[in-house]
This record gives C-alpha cells, structure tokens and sequence, in this order.
C-alpha cells in the first residue's frame, strides 16, 4: 500500500478535525465574559475533547509513518510515550492559564453561591453584568485603552440575551456557529489565495540586495529611496518633515523637466501624472502625513513607507496614489457619506409604510445605529470637486468597493467578531474604508426595509443586522481610543486633535454632549429624502437578502419523519421506540404545557436515540436517549429534552405498553428525581388526542372516561370535516381566550385562574394551533409601540401615548404614561428650573420616536400647531361671543359662524359667498364643536385643521378619520395661565381662607359667651 492510500482518510479526518476544533474555539472566543465562568466547567470539557482527538491523531499519523518508513514498533511507542507527556504538559497549561478578568469574575460567582445559583437568580445576573473587573478599572486609570463592550441590545434586553447564552449548550451553540465559521473560513482561504497570487512588482521598484546595507536600502520605492538617503534620515522620520521633502522632492523633478523641455530626459514624473503634483501641498499635508503613518505616532517609519507604496493599485504610478491620499480619499468619503444619509433618510421616510408586526424590529434598529451612524456623517468635512477629478480615481473606488461587496455576500452580510471585520475591511485604519462598508451594510438593510412594508421578517433579521453594524461601530471606538491615548502621551490636546484629524470624522464622536444637546436638537434640521417605491430597484429577490426564513415560512415546524439510514441499523429495543410521539406532560396541574410532538431517530452509534423539535412557544430542543434492560426483562428508557434557551433541562424514564403504542412514566428536572407524570402515544393524531379526557377522570371510572373519549373524538372529527358554524366558534373562543392569557402572561399579570385555564385549553388545541397562537400573540405585543422613554411619574417605560412636556426646558425631555394619575401628577426634577406642573401643555405621541432625528422636528411641529391651533380656537370663541352678544342687542351679525363636519380640506368653501368668515371648529370624530380643552393633530396639514375632542381621544385611544390616523402626534389646547396669574390666584385663596377662619373664630366666641349665658341663667 503506499504512503498516499495510508494517509489520505487519515488527513480528510484531521482536516474535518481543525475545521470543528476552530469552529469551537471560534464560538467559545465570542461568548462573553460572564458565560465563559458560569459555563466554564461545560466548555472545558468540551475543548478538552479536541486535544484528545488531535493527541490521537498524531499518534495515527507516527504509527503510519512508522510501518511505511518501516522503523521499529518499540520505536514508535517510545515516541507516543514522549507525546502522551507532552500532552499531560498542555492540559496542565490550560488549567492555569486564567485571564485576571475571569478569576475575579469567578470569584464573585462563588461568592454569590455558584454558577448553579447564579444561572437562576435574575438579580445576581444583573449585578453581574455590571460588574467591570478591576484590571480594565486600573488600565483606565493608566490610559490604556480599554475595549468597547459590544452590545447591540437594548439595556432591558441584555439580561435576557444573557440568559439565552448560559441556557444553550455547547453543542448547540457550536451547531449553530458552524454556518457562520464556515463563511469566515471560506474568506480566509480566498485571501491567502489573493495573497499569493498579489505579490505586485511595481514599475520602476527596487530590488532590496542585502537586508545589511544602510537604512534607505530597504526602501522599495526608487523615489523614496532618493530622499530618504539625501536626508539621512534612520530608522524614521517626523510624518511632517517626511512630506515636506516629498513635496520638495516632486517640485524639483518637475523644474528639472520643464527646463528639459525637447531634452531626452528621464524623469520619474510621467506627463499624465502631472496634474496630481497641484494637490501635493501644505494644504494636504495632514492628509498625506495619515495615508503613511497609519498608527498616528507622527513618525514614519521605513515598513510604513514600504507597506503604502506597495499597496496601491498596480497600473497607478506613486505621484497618483498620493494624490489619491492628499483629496481623493475625501472626495470618496464624501460621495458615500452622502449615500449613508440618503439611505438613513429614506429608512425614515418608510416608517409609515411597515407591515405593523415588524415596526418594533423596525424601531430598534433605527435605535441601534442612527446615533452613532449620523454622529459620523456629521462631523465629517465633505469637498466636492468636478467628475473630471473624480474620474481619475474611480477604478480604484470601484474595485475597492467590490472587494468589500465580495467579502459581505461571503459572510452574508452577517459580522459577528471583529477579526471577521478585519478579513472584509483589510488591514489598516478603519477609516479608510468606513463609509463604503456602511454604505453596503446600509444598502441591504434598506432593501429588507423595503421588505418588511409587505411580509413578515423573521424577528433576528434586523437584530443581527443592526449588530453587524455595532461590530463597525465597535472598531471606530478601538481607533478612537488609540488615537486619543497616542494624542495624550504626545502632550497634545485630544479635542484640538479630533477637529483636525481624519477631515474631522472623530470630532462628534470624541465629544458628542452639545451635538446631541435637546437644545441642539430642537434647531438642528436633518436631511430629508422622499421615498417612493417606484424609483427603487424592482427585481430584489428576497432569497438573496434574507439571511433568516420569512414568519410565515416558520410558523410550523416541518416533520422530520423519514425513515434514515441509523433507523434501519439500529438494535431492535431502539427500532421499539423510534416514530413519531404525540404526548401530555403533567405536574401539578395537567397538562403544564401544550401537546409534545417529536419523533424518534436512531443515532449514529445505533444504541441510542434522539430527536429535535420546536415547542409550541417557539423554543426549539433537542432530546437524547438510551435504555436500560431490568432483571425482570422490562426495557425502561431513560432520555433528556434539552432547550436551546432559557429552559431548564428535563429528565424522563418510562416504559412501553405491551402493543408499543404508549409510552408512559416519570420525569423530573434532575436525573434522580423524577416526580411528574407524562404519556406519550404513536400513531395517535393530535386531533384526536385533544378529546381525551384529564388521567382524573381515567383513575374515577375508566370505562365512562373512555366512553366520552370515543364519543367526543367522533363528534370533533364530523365537525372538523363538515366545518360547522359550532366547530369555528368553539375554535375561535379557544384562540380569543388564549390571546388574552399570553396577553397577561407578558405583562406578569397570570393568575392562578389562568394557569387553570392554560391547562384546560393546553389539552383541548393541538400543538400547531397554539403555535400559531405564541405567534399571534407575538405579532400584537410587535404592534403596540413600546417608547425609549421611562414615565418621570411611575419610573416605568411607556406603553402606547407618551405625553411630552414642550413647556420644560430640561437636558431631556419630561415625559409621562398617558395614565391620569402620572399625567396630572406635579414633578420636579435637577434639570428644570421650576415645578412641571399638569397645566403645561403637552404632546401626544402614539408612535416610537428615535429620540435622535425625531424630538427636535417633533418639538418644532408642537410649538407651530399650538400657535396655530391657539388662533383658531381664539377666532372661533370671539365670533361665538360676538353672535351672543349681536343676539342679545336683537342686532344683525353680518358675519357668520358655519358649523363643518368631518375634515377640514373642504372648510373654506363649505359656505356660500363672502359671508362665511369664521369656520366654527368640531371634533374630527364625533363633530362637536370643540373649545379649550381639546387636541390639536399637528401631522395633519395646517388646511385640514384637524382637532379632537378630550373624550374621543380618551375612549378610543386615538381616533381614525379621513386623512387622520390614531398613530398622528397632537399637542393640547389649553388657556394660557400665566405664571404671575398663578401666584396672584395663590395669594387670593389664602387670604380667602385667612378670613374665613377669622369668620370662623368670631363665631366660636360668640357660641362659647351664649354657652356661658344659658349655664348661668340655669344656675340661678
């Protein structure tokens, strides 16, 4: 045999080995902190496996070579011996090599009782996210850079995706990472492959003879290498001073030329790259000096020069690349700058337009990425220069724009660690690449935008997208944080640095407090684009952009019950167990939860079994099992029902019926204790599982329990098929009350009646029914706005009208539930003046703002609606009191109040001639005439005038007529007090109350003398 047919299973195994060896280290490096201790006993053993398997691997690998080679067995042995060692040596490495961080976060674990504890005590988990340990405290002190804490979640959701972490096994996450690794492993096979064969060998390059010879001899660059040995610079030079001379350097060979002219001279300046020579000036000499110095040192060094001359495109002399530095670069940033804007300002524009269950996915990603996206886009210093300049460098913007297209549709736009950022960016500044790669991010985003106005997303669609962007966002921080401590141990002011650097992208973003000043926000207007679904790209197929299936595609779960290779070969105790299962599982109540369904696979051993499946609420799990001969010969099967989250794992031991149609035991949430009952049928369908009467009335009188088994099993099956009016009704009462159970149920609102209720509709709707019922459910709470914004009053977050206060002038805005006791409630707060009082005037908002773009046009609107609304109301209650006033004189009115119902766009000429001057102003609901006070729309146009009534608004939670929608923002109508009016009333009622008790005191004294006259007059 020769060596080739020996190794070569031998290296397929090894390299399937490295591939699932790195996707595990690859998914162990992203967990954070806190589950790396928790879980760190799991995932030790877990990696642990992968040095057992590469120790046996090498051990194949010398023994095969060993009898090849043909050397001695004992030889060979003697070097396994030595490897074992080796290996003994590695495990012992691992043991101790413990990052400071995780031995103090483990320490307090163990200080809170345990990974086991802590895993169920909400409180210490959120303690524990807090927690920074003590060496990132101390490096900050030091000002080292300390690294940014990647989270895309909101606060409120960081513990629960911290619990989503710490429930899911390794296994699982390991499954579930092998997608994306497998991307990110795709890429780095493609770079080295670019890598090799990029190797570009410039015109005119130098070849380096020997590593010894002085400093300029290991530059490349012919040019470069002139000055650097003019000068006599070293080692590196002052970025300043470098480009000075380079510039000089150029002018010179220019001068040379032009005094040349008709000379046969060889100059290193080709006539086509003359025009580049205007935009090497002092002008540009902070641009240039960036391009080289990429660390920000203000040095240049020798490898710095080599790795920016070697990198430009490969037809583009020297003097282009610069200039490409010293404005093209700006002039690429501005273009996609300009494009990040206009795609941020078109996502807004289609707000309107979600489908209802994805604007809450919508809402957060706008919330996740707006604020820092455009505190980039405007801080950032745009030129704009004629296409002629543009197209000089366009080849190389639009294959750099290609390489990083490239390397997103390899990962599928999904980024989910910064060294798969790094594979897609390149080395190097991020800046250089920043806004084309948002700007792709950005423009797939828009196009699931464009998606979600007429289908349903998967709900982590635009989560994860919003995370690719944060992971951007992420190394901005990393640059920033590098460039500040680099600014501070050079002396200088970050601040003055910051407004210079870059064309002055870091500006905002080191200092963000009076950009993002509500004062600020109230002036800032930003820009606005119109979208209109025509003028977009029409043959987007959403295959191509959706990383997750659509809701509708995932509503059921598909069975899995072909009969596989495993099932075939498996031993006949296994073959017993194998099928499909419909069941009940039962605790103190039965059932606790909805009807189970899985089916049973062998495994690849062929003595054990396993399935996998979604429960009804949307978690999916994954069941592994065995089984155990007893001496009486009865088969107990013993398995385990795993959930990918938040779930507790549970343990089952049962038996089968004689006719290996029931399986039926205990289970438990230990492996040895087990004090629940479950039963689980074969070949028994759902739809006649749900008649089956509670094992209650099986224990009381068997024979009348299966009687009305039959008899109900029957009757819902003629129903089912004749789809009678009963059947719908009783179907649609089952889904309108469970609705309103999960309603409660997420608000913490689930009573022991409805957990009665739970129980008697779990065993009455099929697993697929009450599927259908989580994602109905999920749908409306996705409906029903959920503000960034907690109430001042009550401290918790807002839920449908948010009133906002547009009297205080605070740092953040007042905001408060639209309930009365927190809307007419008095506040104080540090950052207002005076007293919020309930007669301020408010705005209603009945849709999720992003506080970034939306409060200052929201707070401007108000202002200019209540002004307006303020007028109308004053013209309409004069001409009122001017038509009583002519009505009591018995005079004439020549000017006349016309009542009009409905909207308003037709008011003007609802009447008849020049005699209607004044429109009497109703209610767009119930068109009552409406006075102060009332609610004015603000997003209705100024024409429609557009006002509703305090009780419409009330009962009916916001109103729909015409034009106006419920989700429209209103501002209330109230008369002015005026502050010094309110004192004076103030004064008013004490002296008022003064006298009456002086009223009341005089006649107390004239009770007690008339008192002490009767007294004496009985006494004599």
């Amino acid at each position: 045999m020769t060596i080739e047919a020996r190794m070569q299973n031998l290296v397929k195994q090894t390299a399937d080995d490295i591939t699932a060896c790195g996707n595990a280290c690859d998914t162990y490096a992203k967990k954070r902190l806190i589950v790396k201790v928790i879980k760190g006993s799991v995932w030790e053993s877990t990696l642990k496996t992968y040095i057992d398997i590469f120790a046996k691997r090498r051990k194949d690998f010398t023994f095969a070579l060993a009898i090849h080679t043909g050397a001695g067995v004992d030889d060979a042995n003697r070097k396994l011996d030595t490897l074992d060692h080796k290996m003994d040596a590695i495990m012992e490495f691992f043991a101790k090599a413990i990052s400071p961080e995780q031995q103090e976060m483990a320490a307090l674990v163990q200080r809170k009782g345990g990974p086991t504890a802590v895993m169920g005590n909400p409180e210490a988990l959120s303690e524990l996210l807090k927690f920074k340990p003590t060496a990132v405290t101390t490096a900050t002190k030091r000002g080292e850079r300390e690294a940014p804490q990647h989270s895309s979640h909101p606060a409120e959701n960081d513990l629960e995706s911290l619990r989503v972490e710490l429930f899911e096994s390794p296994a699982v996450a390991i499954r579930n990472n092998l997608e994306v690794f497998e991307r990110k492993l795709k890429m780095q096979q493609r770079e080295f492959a670019e890598e090799m064969l990029g190797l570009v060998h410039h015109e005119g390059d130098r070849v380096i003879d020997a590593v010894t010879s002085g400093p300029h001899d290991k530059i490349i660059d012919p040019d470069i290498h002139e000055i650097w040995k003019e000068m006599r610079w070293r080692g590196h030079v002052k970025a300043r001073h470098f480009v000075l001379a380079l510039r000089d350097y150029y002018r010179q060979q220019i001068d040379v030329k032009k005094r040349a002219r008709g000379e046969n001279l060889i100059t290193s300046i080709h006539d086509d790259d003359e025009w580049a020579l205007e935009w090497i000036n002092i002008n540009r000499l902070q641009a240039i000096a960036e391009a080289f110095d990429d660390d920000a040192s203000g040095f240049i060094t020798i490898a710095e020069v080599n790795q920016f001359t070697s990198s430009r495109p490969k037809d583009w002399s020297l003097l282009h690349w610069l200039a490409y530095w010293a404005i093209g670069w700006q002039m690429t940033a501005t273009y996609y700058r300009d494009k990040v804007v206009e795609l941020l300002a078109k996502m807004f524009a289609m707000r309107p337009k979600i489908h209802n269950a994805n604007t809450e996915a919508v809402q957060k990603y706008l919330l996740t990425v707006y604020r820092r996206a455009t505190t980039l886009t405007s801080s950032f210093i745009c030129t704009y220069q004629d296409d002629s300049l543009k197209a000089r460098f366009q080849s190389y913007v639009d294959a750099e724009e290609q390489r990083l297209r490239e390397g997103l549709e390899t990962v599928r736009y999904d980024i989910d660690a910064m060294d798969t950022l790094t594979l897609i960016t390149g080395p190097g500044r991020i800046e250089k690449s920043l806004f084309p790669l948002l700007y792709l991010l950005l423009k797939r985003d828009f196009e699931i935008f464009r998606l979600c106005q007429k289908m349903i997303i998967h709900k982590d669609e635009l989560w994860d997208a919003a995370d690719t962007i944060v992971w951007v966002f992420d190394a901005v921080v990393y640059r920033h944080n590098d460039l500040e401590a680099l600014f501070k141990q050079q002396r200088l002011d970050p601040v003055q640095q910051f407004k210079a650097y870059a064309s002055e992208l870091f500006d905002y973003w080191h200092d963000d407090a009076k950009f993002l000043s509500l004062e600020n926000l109230r002036e800032l207007e930003w820009t606005e684009f119109e979208y209109v679904e025509e003028n977009e790209e029409q043959n987007v197929d959403s295959k191509t952009i959706l990383n997750y299936p659509s809701a509708v595609h995932n509503l059921y779960n598909i069975p899995d019950d072909i009969v596989s290779d495993s099932d075939a070969l498996a031993d006949n105790d296994v073959k017993s167990i194998l099928g499909r299962w419909y069941g009940l599982i039962g605790a103190e109540r039965w059932p606790i939860t909805a009807i189970v369904s899985f089916c049973f696979h062998a495994s690849a051993d062929t003595n054990t079994y396993e399935a996998s499946d979604v429960a009804a609420h949307g978690t999916g799990y994954t069941i592994h099992g065995d089984y155990t001969k007893k001496d009486d010969g009865t088969i107990e099967y013993n398995f385990s029902r795993t959930y990918i989250a938040r779930l507790r794992k549970t343990y089952f031991t049962g038996t089968l019926d004689e006719d290996g149609e029931k399986l039926s035991g205990s289970w438990g949430y230990s492996e040895t204790e087990k004090p629940y009952r479950f039963i689980f049928w074969k070949n028994v369908s759902p739809e006649i599982l749900i008649a089956r009467p509670p094992p209650s009335e099986f224990e009381e009188n068997k024979t009348k329990a299966l009687w009305k088994y039959a008899l109900t099993a029957a009757h819902n099956e003629v129903r089912r098929k004749m789809f009678s009016w009963s059947y719908l009704k009783e179907r649609r009462a089952i889904r309108k009350e469970y609705l309103e159970l999960l309603e409660n149920e997420s608000n913490n609102l689930t009573t022991l009646a409805d957990l009665d209720r739970f129980a008697v509709l779990d065993r009455t709707a099929t697993c697929e029914d009450v599927r259908c019922f989580y994602v109905l459910s999920d749908y409306q709470r996705r409906s029903v706005p959920t503000h960034l914004a907690n109430c001042d009053t009550c401290g918790e977050r807002i839920h449908g009208a948010r009133m906002i206060c547009i009297q205080c002038r605070a740092k953040d805005t007042l905001d408060f539930c639209d309930k009365p006791a927190c809307r007419e409630a008095n506040k104080t707060r540090e950052d207002i003046t005076q007293t919020h009082v309930p007669t301020h005037t408010f705005v209603k908002v009945r849709t999720v703002l992003n506080q970034t773009r939306d409060i200052g046009k929201l707070l401007r609107m108000s202002d200019a609606g209540l002004e307006r609304a303020r007028k109308l109301l004053d013209s309409s209650a004069e001409a009122e009191a001017g038509s009583a006033a002519s009505d009591n004189d018995g005079t004439e009115l020549k000017t006349e109040t016309k009542k009009v119902e409905g909207p308003r766009e037709e008011a003007d000429a609802a009447g008849t001639g020049a005699d209607v001057k004044v429109t009497a102003l109703t209610c767009v609901s119930c068109s009552s005439l409406v006075s102060y006070p009332c609610w004015y729309c603000i997003d209705c146009s100024a024409d429609a005038r557009v006002f509703v009534c305090v009780d419409c608004d009330e009962k009916n939670g916001g109103v729909t007529v015409g034009d106006h929608l419920d989700t429209h923002s209103l501002v209330s109508c109230k008369l002015k007090v005026a502050e010094d009016d309110t004192e004076k009333n103030t004064e008013q009622r004490l002296s008022s109350v003064e006298g009456k008790l002086a009223a009341l005191t005089a006649q107390m004294e004239r009770i007690e003398k008339l008192l002490e006259s009767l007294a004496v007059s009985r006494s004599s």
